[in-house]
């Protein structure tokens, strides 16, 4: 090989890294055990071979491996003469056919340091470098164990260190008992195992991020409050509706993602909030949208559907019972269908009915005033007529009449809600029997399985798998009788919630608005919802950390 083949840059991938050296300095890293034979060598912008495959780089493998001094490369035409273990050239994808430099095994020298060739325990103290004994130990091997002062590791593309001894990689001391002290205690947290103590310490958690908290918190409740709109009509409106549900689900799919994945890999110290600084729109957006999307299809995804089939049933029942209705209207006299002489003469003796009813009213208040003062209540008066009764039920008609006109533009009443949420409960529970038990049983599963369906998208982050029931049930399995922990803890959550929700609108319903609700009160809620959920995120975090040996979740 030539001088100017020698001085060649070639580059050596390793760990995932590549470094750039002089095809001369090679034979070195080999001697020092930082090249190894498997690992990745290319010249230029070949093909990546094994440095194994090199035949200018064999005689130093060689060379390690039987424990011999390091052969030195030196220029054929400086030499006079080939090296005779070489006969004939090798081509490989990186270069073209060619004499390579001699190989000369000189002669052992000795160094003016001395180096053991393996570290002896006896002498070396941990604490101290095992070249330099009076100088502190910066780095340790991974390998052996061994201790280095900051000068003693080879260094290896600038910033890997390499241990003089065995060729492990060397890290910093302060890594080292970080990584320790970790590792003690993952292995004390799991030994413990999963409990209410866990429960505590997520109730908790959140008020050590304040200022995470209220921010998240204000933008869950504008996200809630968002939704309303809808009652306000016009596209725009239903629109801007969807764009905050998806707003809010990603905050809190955000959330749980970035709890769980800390919690998980050992870091419960960490902010529950994902960080914005580097904000990516797939990432921070898209992305936890899409795991919220997996987390309820694959736990309500199966009632949802048997709800749709139920409503379609409901419908279409209802819509019968109009089209009957309809018929039975054309024949009343006072609609459209009817005689229009007769409409109109229907609608004045109305008219005369109604004033009729005010003027009896008046009259029942006086004898009632005058029964009250001692008097004689007239015979007449004690017992109601037939008129009476029918002018009192015009009477309500008139009523009811009136409050539909005025909802159909100020919005539906609080009772009208109540009725109408009464009779689509009744409807359902009117539809077939084997479509009811068929809609419970998918309902119990998704409440079963919506834990295991958070917890895999949290630790994985991936759609395809968060959506597959298969990896669930695997996660479900793996942690064993902590899932059932979990699951008695959520079901805590939802009953709290769902007591402060009750208490919520008991206490601000006076400020409940027809179309849009309770606004207060869902303000509130949300607020309260939102560290619910957090506390929820601690609770799968923490339930994933104590199984992350089972779950092969690593630090």
């Amino acid at each position: 090989m030539s001088s100017s083949d020698s001085s060649e840059i070639w580059q050596v991938e390793v760990g995932g890294q590549v470094y750039e050296a002089p095809f001369a300095e090679l034979g070195t890293w080999i001697g020092e055990g930082s090249l190894q034979p498997f690992d990745k060598v290319r010249k230029g912008n070949l093909r990546w071979i094994e440095a194994r495959r090199v035949p200018g780089l064999l005689p130093f493998f060689n060379a390690k491996e039987q424990g011999i001094p390091m052969p030195v490369l030196v220029n054929t035409t400086d030499a006079g003469v080939a090296n005779p273990a070489i006969e004939h050239p090798v081509a490989t994808e990186n270069f073209q056919p060619a004499y390579p430099a001699a190989v000369i095994v000189p002669e052992p020298i000795e160094h003016s340091i001395a180096v053991p060739s393996e570290p002896e325990s006896k002498r070396h103290d941990p604490d101290f470098c095992a070249v330099h004994s009076d100088v502190h130990t910066v780095f340790l091997c991974d390998g052996c164990g061994t201790g280095f002062c900051k000068v003693c590791p080879h260094a290896y593309g600038g910033s890997v260190k390499i241990c003089a001894f065995c060729g492990a990689t060397c890290r910093t001391l302060k890594e080292v008992l970080q990584k320790r002290t970790e590792t003690q205690e993952r292995t004390a947290a799991i030994d413990t195992g999963f409990g209410g103590a866990d429960l505590l310490n997520a109730l908790s958690h959140p008020f050590h991020f304040k200022t995470s908290l209220f921010l998240g918190a204000i933008m869950f409740a504008a996200f809630s409050l968002g939704q309303s709109v809808t009652a306000l009509g016009g596209l725009y409106m239903i629109v801007s509706a969807l764009f905050c549900l998806m707003l809010s689900n990603m905050l809190t799919f955000g959330i749980l993602a970035n709890t769980i994945d800390n919690f998980a890999h050992g870091r419960l110290d960490a902010d529950f909030m994902p960080s914005f600084e580097d904000f990516e729109l797939w990432d921070d957006v898209v992305h936890p949208l899409f795991l919220s999307v997996a987390a309820y299809a694959s736990a309500f995804g199966a009632f949802a559907l048997v709800m749709i089939i139920g409503l379609y049933l409901v419908t279409s029942s209802v819509n019968s019972q109009m089209d009957a209705f309809q018929q039975s209207v054309e024949k009343i006299p006072g609609t459209h269908y009817y005689d229009a002489q007769r409409t109109v003469d229907q609608s004045g003796k109305v008219k005369d009915v109604l004033g009729n009813i005010a003027s009896k009213h008046n009259e029942q208040l006086a004898a009632h005033d005058e029964a009250a003062r001692g008097g004689v209540v007239p015979e007449q008066e004690q017992v109601p007529d037939r008129e009476t009764l029918e002018q009192e039920e015009l009477w309500a008609q008139a009523q009811a009449s009136q409050k539909q006109n005025l909802e159909s533009v100020l919005g539906k009443a609080p009772d009208t809600r109540e009725k109408e949420s009464e009779a689509m409960l009744q409807s359902f529970l009117g539809l077939p029997a084997p479509l009811v038990v068929i809609g419970a049983i998918f309902f119990l599963w998704g409440a079963f399985y919506f834990p295991a369906a958070c917890a895999v998208a949290g630790y994985t982050r991936s759609f395809m798998a968060t959506i597959n029931p298969l990896v669930g049930l695997d996660t479900i399995k793996r942690l064993g009788g902590t899932y059932v922990k979990l699951l008695l803890m959520g079901f805590v959550l939802v009953l709290a919630s769902g007591i402060v929700g009750v208490i919520l609108g008991a206490i601000l319903a006076p400020l409940d608005l027809p179309g849009v609700g309770n606004l207060p009160a869902k303000a509130i809620g949300a607020l309260f919802g939102f560290y619910l959920w957090i506390v929820f995120s601690c609770v799968l975090g923490y339930a994933l950390f104590k199984k992350s040996d089972k779950l092969a979740i690593h630090s």
